[in-house]
C-alpha cells in the first residue's frame, strides 16, 4: 500500500488504483471463505505478501479466549526502523478486536496508508460480522448498490469479460474515453485484439493468472474513428464459489498523455547526455556523502583532458588528479564547498596520466534531489586552460622584458630599483645605480648593418649578466644604454670594483658575422642614499654622470657629484621654491595634440605641466614632480593643472575652436583622496567646463594598487561624466579581470612598447595584441612616443585608434598649440 509520492501521475489516480487493486485481491478472501480463522489469516498474508506490510496480525476476543492471527515478511527484523498502527475494529459492536500492523513506511494518520487501512479494516468488520450474524437483506441490496454506483461512476474505465475476454460490462468512463456505445463492443475483445501491437503477450499473460493474482501492463487501443490511445490496465478474475474463475475485471486508464511526457522527458534526458558527451570541458559527477566524493561519471572530454579512461577512474575520488601537489591554496575553497554543499571555483594544478601537469579551472555545482532540499551529488566542470596562462605569462613577460636581450625593461627596472631601495632601506645598506652607454655604436650599425647591431647587443647583455649577482638586475633602457643595479652595497667603494669588471669585460673583442669588434661603454653611477632615494632621480644623476665621462673621452666610469648638476636646485631649496611659484603662477601648462590616426586630425590635447623657474629657466616635470609626491605639494599642484587645463578647454570652445577634448594627467596621491570626486566636480562648477570634454588619465600601477578603492573612486569620476584614461599600459601587472571591472574608457600604450616596433617583432606583437585587447573590450587605444613614419604605418595596420608623439608634434605653449589647431583645422575644410 505504499505509493511513490515523486510519481509524476495525480495522487488521486494511484489512491484508486491501489484500492481496486487490493479490493481484487481481497475480495476472495473476505467473501468467499466461509472459515473465519482461514479468512483472517489469509487477510494478514496478503497485507504482507501484496501490500508490502512488514508484519499484520488480527486480535479477536470471543469471550472465553482470544485468538490472534498473524502474517510476517521473511527478512522481518524487529529492530530495524519502523512503523506501528493498531486500529479498532469496533464495527457491528464486534467482542474487542483490533488490526495491528508494521511498516517501513508512513502509517500516520492523513497519509494514503492511513487512510487505505481505515477502509480495510471497515470492510474486515463487515466480513467477520457477516460470518458471525445472519445477513440482513436490505445491509446487503444496500451495500450492492453502492457497489454498482461506485463502479458505475468511477473515473477510471472498468470493464467486466468472460474468461474469452469477451465484454460482458463496461462502465461510463469507459464509453467515454474509446467512443463506443455499450450495445456496439458487447462481445468484443477488450483486453486484448488480435494482431494488436503485445495482444499475444496480454493474452498469455492472463490465460496464466490464478485466484488472488492480477496482471497490470499498457496496451494500445482504439477509439471508434478510429484513433489510438495508450491504457494502463490491471486485470483481477472473479471466481465462483467453487474458486473457479469466470469472469475477468480490468480497471483501464488513459495514460496517452503520460506516454507523451515520458516521451518528452526521454528526449530531454537523451539532449542532456549528449550535450554531456559532446561538450569540449571535462564534466566529473561525483557522490556527496560526507565520506564518499566518489566519481560515478565521466564524459569523453575528461578522458581526453586527463589521459583517463572511465573505467580508470570510477568509483575514485576526484582528488587523486593533484597527485602531491597538496600545497596549493586553492584547494581549500574546493573542500569548503563540498561541507557546505554548494557552488565553488578554484584554479588548480592538475596531473595527467602521463604525469604532465595542466591547470584546471575548476567548477563544482551541487545537484539536488527532487525536493531540492538534499544534495545528492556534484558535477565538477574541468576546463583546461594552460594555453591561456602560459600566453599571459608570456605577455608578462615581454611586458616586462626586452624582446631582442631577454633583460628587464624600463618597466621591471623601475620596479626593481623600488625594492632594492626598500630593502637597503630596511638593512642599513646601499644601492648602486649604472647608466652604462656603448661608445660609437651607431658606427656599428651604420657599418655593418641593424643585424650586427642586435647580435652586439645580445653579447653585451650576457657579459653584462656575467659581471653582477643573481640578486641584481640588468636591464635595457633601449637602443644601446643599459643600467645596472648593484644591491645590498656594505661599502659605497664596492660599485667602482664592478664598473672595472664591466669595462674588463666589454674590452674583450666581440664576435660578429666572422669578424673581432670591439666596443668601449661610458658608465654613470648614483648612489642611494647619498645622491637621493628615488629611482627617477638616481637614473638623472646617473644620467649626468655619463655625459660627463662622455664629454671627457668616453670608455671610463664616473660617480654623480653635486657640482656636475649646475642647475640642479637642493630638495630644501626646492621644496621652498615650488611653494613659492605656485603662490606666484610660474608654472605653466603646455599641450601636446591627440592625433586620430586614420584621418590625421587633431582631436585632443595632454596638458603637460612646466616649471618656468625666474633663474634656472624652464624646468621639466621630472626633476620636480617625484619631490612634489614625497612632500605633498602634488595635491595644490595637480587641482592647480586640472582647474587651468579646464578653463583652456573652455577658452577654446568659446573662440570657436570646438571638438578638442582635454587629457589631464593625475597623480597618485592625488587619486588617493577620499573627496577626490567632490574636488573635481567644484572645478567643474567653477570652470564652467563639460566634463564630457575632459580625459583624466591614472597609470595603470596607480590603479593596481587597491583594487576595491580604486573600483570606487573610478565609479564616482565617471558619475560625473568624464572619461577615464590608463596611462603608461603595460608597466603596472594589470589584468584581464581588472580591465573588465574598471569602468575606463581608453588605454594609452607605454611609449617603451612603440619605440622599436618598426625594427623589433616582439615589441609590434606586443603593441598588436595590447591593440586588439582593448579593441575586444570597447576601448580607445591611444599609442604614445610616436616619432617615425613607420611607427604610424604600423600602427595604423594594428588598428590603433589615435597617437601621440614629435612625429605629429611636440608640446606647445597655449599661443602655439592655437595657432598650430587653427592652421590644422583649416586644411580639413
Amino acid at each position: 500500500m505504499k505509493t511513490d509520492e515523486s510519481d509524476p501521475l495525480d495522487m488521486e489516480s494511484r489512491r484508486l488504483e491501489t484500492w481496486y487493486l487490493l479490493l481484487g485481491e481481497l475480495s476472495h478472501c473476505l467473501w468467499f471463505d466461509g472459515d473465519l480463522a482461514e479468512m483472517l489469516r489469509g487477510f494478514c498474508r496478503i497485507l504482507v505478501e501484496k501490500a508490502g506490510y512488514l508484519s499484520a496480525e488480527v486480535e479477536l476476543d470471543l469471550g472465553d479466549k482470544s485468538e490472534i492471527y498473524r502474517a510476517r515478511a521473511e527478512q522481518f527484523n524487529a529492530g530495524a526502523a519502523m512503523r506501528h498502527l493498531a486500529l479498532p475494529l469496533a464495527r457491528y459492536g464486534l467482542p474487542l478486536a483490533e488490526l495491528r500492523v508494521s511498516a517501513a513506511f508512513d502509517l500516520a494518520e492523513g497519509h494514503e496508508a492511513h487512510r487505505i487501512l481505515v477502509r480495510l479494516a471497515r470492510e474486515l468488520a463487515e466480513a467477520i460480522h457477516a460470518l458471525s450474524t445472519p445477513h440482513d437483506h436490505h445491509d446487503l441490496q444496500d451495500s450492492v448498490e453502492m457497489l454498482v454506483l461506485s463502479v458505475q461512476q468511477s473515473p477510471f474505465s472498468v470493464v467486466i469479460t468472460n474468461v474469452a475476454g469477451e465484454l460482458e460490462y463496461c462502465n461510463d468512463s469507459f464509453c467515454k474515453a474509446s467512443g463506443y456505445a455499450l450495445e456496439e463492443v458487447l462481445g468484443t475483445h477488450v483486453l486484448w485484439k488480435s494482431g494488436a501491437p503485445g495482444s499475444e503477450q496480454v493474452r498469455r499473460a492472463l490465460t496464466v493468472l490464478g485466484v488472488g493474482e492480477h496482471w497490470q501492463g499498457e496496451v494500445l487501443s482504439w477509439c471508434r474513428d478510429g484513433s489510438s490511445y495508450w491504457e494502463r490496465q490491471i486485470v483481477s478474475p472473479l471466481c465462483n464459489k467453487e474458486g473457479r474463475i469466470i469472469h475477468w475485471v480490468a480497471i483501464k486508464q488513459d495514460i496517452s498523455q503520460s506516454q507523451s511526457q515520458l516521451k518528452d522527458a526521454e528526449q530531454a534526458l537523451l539532449l542532456r547526455e549528449q550535450a554531456l558527451v559532446s561538450s569540449s570541458n571535462g564534466i566529473m559527477i561525483t557522490r556527496s556523502d560526507e565520506n564518499d566524493h566518489s566519481i560515478v561519471y565521466v564524459n569523453p572530454a575528461f578522458e581526453r583532458i586527463t589521459g583517463y579512461s572511465a573505467q580508470e577512474v570510477i568509483g575514485r575520488e576526484g582528488r587523486f588528479l593533484v597527485r602531491d601537489d597538496l600545497a596549493q591554496p586553492d584547494l581549500e575553497e574546493i573542500r569548503a564547498a563540498l561541507r557546505e554543499r554548494r557552488e565553488g571555483q578554484a584554479l588548480l594544478r592538475n596531473y595527467r596520466k602521463d604525469g604532465t601537469q595542466f591547470w584546471n579551472e575548476l567548477h563544482i555545482s551541487p545537484v539536488k534531489d527532487a525536493s531540492g532540499a538534499a544534495t545528492t551529488h556534484f558535477v565538477s566542470v574541468i576546463n583546461d586552460v594552460s594555453e591561456r596562462l602560459n600566453y599571459q605569462k608570456e605577455l608578462e613577460y615581454q611586458a616586462t622584458h626586452d624582446g631582442l636581450t631577454g633583460l628587464a625593461n624600463r618597466n621591471l627596472l623601475n620596479d626593481r630599483i623600488k625594492q632594492a631601495i626598500a630593502w637597503a632601506k630596511r638593512s642599513d645598506l646601499s644601492v648602486g645605480l649604472m647608466l652604462l652607454d656603448l661608445d660609437h655604436f651607431k658606427l656599428i650599425n651604420d657599418a655593418s648593418g641593424h643585424g650586427a647591431g642586435d647580435e652586439m647587443l645580445k653579447q653585451v647583455a650576457q657579459r653584462l649578466n656575467g659581471c653582477v649577482r643573481e640578486t641584481d638586475t640588468v636591464a635595457r633602457l633601449g637602443g644601446d644604454e643599459f643600467v645596472l643595479i648593484l644591491t645590498d652595497l656594505p661599502e659605497t667603494g664596492d660599485v667602482d670594483v664592478v664598473a672595472e669588471k664591466v669595462l674588463k669585460a666589454l674590452a674583450r673583442p666581440f664576435e660578429i658575422g666572422g669578424h673581432e669588434v670591439f666596443v668601449t661603454a661610458s658608465i654613470g653611477i648614483s648612489l642611494y642614499p647619498r645622491d637621493g632615494d628615488h629611482g627617477e632621480i638616481l637614473l638623472r644623476y646617473a644620467d649626468i654622470a655619463m655625459y660627463r665621462v662622455k664629454e671627457h673621452g668616453r670608455n671610463s666610469v664616473r660617480q654623480f657629484m653635486p657640482e656636475m648638476g649646475v642647475t640642479a636646485i637642493s630638495r630644501m631649496n626646492m621644496e621652498g621654491a615650488m611653494r613659492r611659484g605656485l603662490e606666484r603662477g610660474e608654472f605653466i601648462l603646455h599641450y601636446q595634440p591627440k592625433i586620430d590616426l586614420a584621418s590625421e586630425r587633431i582631436v585632443g590635447a595632454e596638458a603637460l605641466v612646466r616649471w618656468q623657474h625666474p633663474q634656472i629657466g624652464m624646468i621639466h616635470p621630472i626633476e620636480f614632480i617625484p619631490l612634489a609626491e614625497e612632500s605633498g605639494l602634488i595635491l595644490p599642484l595637480g587641482e592647480w593643472v586640472l582647474a587651468e587645463a579646464c578653463r583652456q578647454q573652455v577658452a577654446w570652445q568659446s573662440e570657436g575652436l570646438s571638438g578638442l577634448k582635454i587629457a589631464i594627467n593625475m597623480s597618485s596621491r592625488q587619486f588617493r583622496q577620499e573627496d577626490l570626486a567632490e574636488r573635481v566636480a567644484s572645478i567643474f562648477e567653477n570652470t564652467g567646463v563639460d566634463p564630457t570634454n575632459v580625459t583624466l588619465e591614472l597609470t595603470e600601477s596607480m590603479v593596481m594598487q587597491d583594487v576595491s578603492s580604486t573600483l570606487v573612486a573610478l565609479r564616482a569620476l565617471k558619475s560625473l561624466g568624464v572619461s577615464i584614461s590608463l596611462d603608461d599600459f603595460g608597466t603596472g601587472y594589470s589584468s584581464l579581470s581588472y580591465l573588465r571591472r574598471f569602468p575606463i574608457d581608453e588605454l594609452k600604450i607605454d611609449k617603451s612598447f612603440i619605440n622599436d616596433i618598426h625594427d623589433n617583432a616582439d615589441d609590434a606583437a606586443i603593441a598588436s595584441a595590447i591593440i586588439a585587447m582593448a579593441i575586444s573590450l570597447g576601448l580607445n587605444v591611444v599609442a604614445e612616443g610616436v616619432e617615425r613614419k613607420e611607427q604610424v604605418d604600423l600602427l595604423l595596420k594594428m588598428r590603433c585608434g589615435q597617437v601621440q608623439g614629435y612625429y605629429f608634434g611636440r608640446p606647445l605653449d597655449v599661443p602655439g598649440f592655437t595657432a598650430r589647431f587653427r592652421e590644422h583645422q583649416a586644411k580639413q575644410r
